[in-house]
């Protein structure tokens, strides 16, 4: 069996690894079980599996049950944002609700939104933390450099879930208890997908890239594609970690004072601060399975400038110099790396991480890097230069053709939407956090990283967890992907001159080699205030954009 305290030693984040060094270091729990459900379907499967066991016992066994979700997009009700009668642009929505979400799938007669309310009705504990911008969604808003350099999509997103919320609170038992996040920097997000459920001190809880949003059930055909996502479903102890981190959110909103956010010509109130605060909850202890877990958050800081007209926000009390745990942690599992690093992502815009793989790689002859993407997402902005400029800045920037030989980029013909990262069939990382600047310093992040105690095995979670995300892009029956779990030979299926051959695998037509640019990319300055006002903003530093 493997050394479990050397790879913690080696993979997961020490103290001294922290930064800055004041931030605590994230513990690491042990007895824990991490599950990945690949793409939706999957997911919201498993998720409807265990709403079922809630809300159907007697009211004193329903009141000791909760339901705690902190999404990003809430795109409960459905339908398409649409201009508002006789409005010219985008900026005064309605709602179409023609196709509310649901976890059966789009337009599937049960839909959540009824689910949350029965459950609510029950008894059971239901929160919500809704993300919606307190600048874009300013009941004085204005069409701001934020909207013109490509954030009106944002607003439309932040639309779904105002919409959502607001049907929500027709429910009385959820009057107080559905809420917008609006702890965030100016241009930042709640980023995190956090479902947390369970009853008295057992809990699940699940994090990832998947939104409660109807095109992500990865089975259905979406404008660009199928989606393909990873959610991790998280039991044992580190749930805790889970639960607090959801509970320090929503008594951190509920100290703030109410923001009124706008939809069409409704006014909305993010939160009811008079409601009763959201008490400690210990849970069990007790060890499920052997995987070792750390729960990992960003939290950005709050610097702004004295010229800026957009509205501010005040420090997290719980993080007041803000915390970038997934930044350390994965910038330290990089530079452990020995053998390979995979990072399947939507976007690849972190010239610091992609500073980090051209350290490992110039440093270690024989790691392979493997960076996958897919097809853009059509709800997204016109597709930035931006991941042109961390290549060839960070990435590639004075390689020699044998450390280049080392690289390989991908594209499948899906939306992936992940944000996984693997590291040697030791260590992974699965949650919201993209492999971006505002990922690692701004947005409202959460990820877990594991390792498993019995790492030798070939049934270890790291290694079928690469198992199953690779057989998924070669197209591989179940039957069929014992062929790749020799590292080796998988390696050999990306590339022929990486590994050894045998696996009689071979890279699908769905999967393209990307050619890397030998020219070095650089933003206009146009292009660099979108990037560092908007697109991808770093916290520490002092921040502001101005109205038109």
């Amino acid at each position: 069996m493997a050394d479990i305290d050397a790879l913690i030693k080696k993979y997961f984040v020490q103290p001294d690894d922290t930064v800055p060094p004041s931030e605590p270091m994230p513990a690491t729990f042990s007895g824990c079980q991490i599950t990945p459900l690949i793409d939706g379907t999957t997911y919201f499967d498993d998720l409807k599996a265990q709403l079922a066991t809630l809300g159907t016992g007697t009211p004193e066994e329903n009141a000791k049950q909760f339901l705690y979700i902190a999404g990003w997009h809430l795109h409960l009700m459905g339908g398409k944002i649409l201009p508002a009668p006789g409005s010219s642009g985008t900026y005064l929505p309605t709602v179409d609700l023609e196709k509310p979400f649901s976890l059966d799938g789009p337009g599937a007669a049960a839909t959540l939104i009824d689910l949350l309310k029965k459950k609510a009705k029950a008894g059971v504990d239901v929160r919500i933390l809704g993300w919606a911008s307190f600048a874009l969604m300013a009941d004085n808003f204005v069409q701001t450099k934020a909207v013109q350099n490509g954030l009106g999509s944002i607003r439309d997103v932040n639309l779904g879930t105002l919409a959502s919320i607001l049907e929500l609170r027709t429910e009385p038992a959820l009057a107080e208890k559905a809420w917008v996040n609006i702890l965030t920097h100016s241009a930042g997000a709640a980023h995190t997908k956090l479902v947390i459920l369970g009853t008295g001190d057992k809990a699940i809880g699940y994090t990832g890239g998947l939104d409660l949003v109807g095109d992500r059930h990865g089975s259905q055909p979406h404008p660009a594609g199928q989606w393909h996502d990873v959610q991790a479903k998280v039991e044992g102890p580190v749930v805790q970690a889970m639960h607090d981190f959801f509970r320090d959110m929503w008594n951190e909103v509920r100290g703030r004072n109410v923001r009124t956010l706008r939809m069409g010509f409704t006014n909305i109130a993010s939160h009811t601060p008079g409601s009763p605060a959201l008490g400690p909850r210990p849970l069990s202890t007790a060890p499920v399975a052997k995987h070792r877990v750390q729960s990992l958050r960003t939290l950005p800081q709050f610097n702004y400038k004295s010229t800026n007209r957009l509205p501010e926000n005040d420090k997290i009390s719980f993080a007041p110099a803000g915390l970038f745990e997934i930044r350390t942690a994965w910038l330290n599992a990089i530079k452990a790396a020995e053998r390979y690093i995979y990072i399947e992502d939507l976007q690849f815009w972190s010239i610091e991480l992609m500073k980090a793989l051209r350290e490992a790689v110039t440093t270690k002859p024989e790691l392979k890097v493997l960076l996958v993407n897919g097809l853009r997402d059509p709800s997204d902005p016109k597709y930035p230069p931006y991941t042109l400029v961390a290549l060839t800045q960070g990435l590639l920037k004075g390689l020699t053709p044998p450390q280049r030989a080392q690289l390989g980029m991908f594209t499948r013909d899906v939306v992936v939407h992940s944000k996984t990262t693997i590291v040697d069939d030791h260590w992974a990382i699965i949650g919201s956090a993209n492999c971006a600047r505002r990922s690692l310093y701004t947005d409202i992040e959460h990820s877990v990283a594991f390792l498993d105690e019995d790492d030798e095995k070939d049934t270890a979670l790291v290694r079928q967890y690469r198992v199953r995300l690779w057989s998924d892009a070669f197209r591989l029956a179940p039957a069929d992907q014992q062929k790749i779990i020799d590292i080796n030979k998988a390696l050999n299926v990306w590339n022929t001159s990486w590994g050894t051959p045998g696996s009689g695998v071979t890279l699908p037509s769905s999967v393209t080699p990307v050619i890397l640019p030998t020219t070095e990319k650089k933003l206009s300055d146009k292009e660099q205030e979108t990037y560092d006002l908007f697109a991808d903003v770093d916290s520490k530093m002092p921040w502001g954009a101005c109205s038109v």
